[in-house]
């Protein structure tokens, strides 16, 4: 309730409307499946060990006294600060259903997730390049126009003096040292650039980090170029230990999800007779009767 509270208290009622929806929307969802889960679960119970599950339950409330101060007032006064209204058995239906919900959800859907190899394989290929980011080649150029000489004489005299080539760019005041461009080189290196001349992909595969090529006179312009340091991404080996539990995780975890929803839309065919997108369209419309204003 105060969630909801906080939602239709935006100013902005458009974005706090959709919010609204997909709140109750989320949490009607999270409901049904939790109680369908727990149904489940509990019917899955043989009547032979219901008697062991009845032990069990005392054996966890008394548990769960003794870890709130040793006894029941201190554990209820503990509980209703957490949880607030929620007597010492509702906490406790609330763990159990949770520990059989939980085992159940285990049984049901982990064997479901196995990842081979080959599915590492396949996920790392199909990413290779975020793994393998090709080289980046960072250029960098002055370009003046021919005909100022006075400028492409001084550009000439500071590279004479030894200027590096980022030096020449601030005097000259190029932003970011004179960088031009930055090429993601694919399998064919700078001639696989489209929308490069070949001139200009001849002179930068000849190009060296710090080294100043030029000047070059090229129709109106007097140009300089030259390779800034780049900062290339380490490659990661699909023989990565790390790599390959992160690839596992991520597949572990989608299937995971795609099995839990089919599961969840088993339960519901079999569990429940009632339509619900009424049930929720009812309820969205209790929610804006009583919060929206």
């Amino acid at each position: 309730e105060n969630r909801i509270r906080r939602i239709v208290a935006d100013p902005d009622r458009t974005a706090a409307r959709k919010e609204l929806l997909r709140t109750i929307d989320e949490a009607f969802e999270n409901y049904v499946n939790n109680e369908l889960v727990i149904s489940e679960a509990e019917s899955a119970i043989p009547e032979e060990a219901k008697e062991g599950l009845l032990a069990w339950m005392r054996e966890l409330q008394e548990k769960e006294i003794a870890k709130r101060g040793g006894s029941r007032s201190e554990a209820q006064r503990s509980i209703e600060e957490e949880f607030p209204g929620m007597t010492i058995e509702e906490f406790t239906k609330r763990q159990k259903n949770e520990i059989l919900a939980n085992d159940l959800l285990r049984k049901r859907l982990v064997p479901r997730t196995i990842v081979s190899w080959r599915d590492i394989e396949r996920l790392y290929l199909r990413n290779f390049e975020t793994f393998n980011p090709p080289p980046t080649l960072r250029v960098a150029r002055i370009a003046v126009a021919k005909s100022d000489a006075a400028k492409v004489k001084q550009v000439t005299d500071l590279f004479a003096q030894g200027r590096t080539f980022a030096e020449v760019a601030d005097a000259l005041k190029v932003p970011n040292q004179g960088l031009w461009r930055e090429i993601k080189l694919g399998q064919q290196g700078v001639d696989g650039v489209s929308d490069l001349v070949d001139d200009v992909k001849a002179r930068i595969k000849g190009l060296k980090e710090g080294v100043v090529d030029g000047p070059v006179e090229k129709g109106v312009q007097v140009s300089w170029m030259t390779l800034l340091p780049g900062q290339q991404a380490v490659a990661r080996s699909i023989f990565d230990p790390r790599l390959q539990l992160q690839l596992r995780r991520q597949i572990e975890g989608e299937r995971y999800l795609q099995e839990q929803y089919r599961y969840f839309k088993s339960l519901k065919s079999r569990w429940v007779a009632e339509d619900l997108s009424t049930m929720k369209a009812r309820l969205v419309q209790f929610t804006i009767d009583r919060y929206w204003k």
